[in-house]
């Protein structure tokens, strides 16, 4: 009985005890408060080099559409040279990581090749006659044409690259890597 009464004293007094309370407290609620700041600064690096990676495009894409070829240099390599210069050493991209696309007008970036949709589905099937604008010979979900277009053509440049999280190895979701892109349309001076 005796045991037991002391028992519940030191429980009371335990339960009323606040000291460490903070200590207690402060090790529940840092790690979550360490996890979303980290967050947030993979978040702003990300958007910062999004940034910069879309602005060294809209540089570049000005030598695009001016037609400039210098010392031997094509303008597809030019215009990674000009993005991985603004970059900031970054990002380092290579030719496959550019795609230009050239289009009749800005209203059909994007847009599928025309088609006559005989069965009346609402998709185009084999078979059902269309307008070859890209002249591959078959029928495109994007009617673009591979290139760097000639003067006075519109010209879609996008950038696709990976950007790796500094905490990779910590979000496992998409096994560090957030793939981005960036794009560029313009009109082709007449040179």
């Amino acid at each position: 009985m005796k045991r037991l009464l002391l028992r519940s004293r030191l429980f009371r007094r335990f339960r009323k005890n606040q000291e460490g309370t903070t200590a207690v407290e402060v090790a529940l609620i840092a790690p979550v408060l360490i996890v979303i700041l980290f967050g947030l600064i993979e978040l702003s690096v990300a958007m910062f080099i999004n940034t910069v990676i879309e602005g060294g495009l809209r540089d570049a894409s000005r030598i695009g559409l001016t037609g400039l070829e210098t010392d031997g240099v094509s303008r597809e390599q030019t215009i990674i040279n000009i993005v991985n210069d603004a970059s900031l050493g970054l990002v380092d991209l290579e030719l496959g990581d550019i795609s230009s696309l050239v289009y009749p007008s800005f209203g059909d970036i994007g847009m599928p090749e025309p088609y006559t949709d005989s069965n009346g589905d609402g998709v185009y099937t084999a078979g059902e006659d269309f307008d070859d604008i890209n002249g591959n010979g078959g029928w495109d979900e994007d009617m673009g044409n591979a290139g760097l277009g000639g003067p006075g053509e519109i010209v879609l440049y996008t950038i696709r690259y990976n950007w790796n999280f500094l905490s990779g190895q910590v979000v496992p979701v998409l096994n560090g890597v957030i793939p981005m892109s960036a794009s560029m349309v313009v009109r082709n001076e007449p040179f």
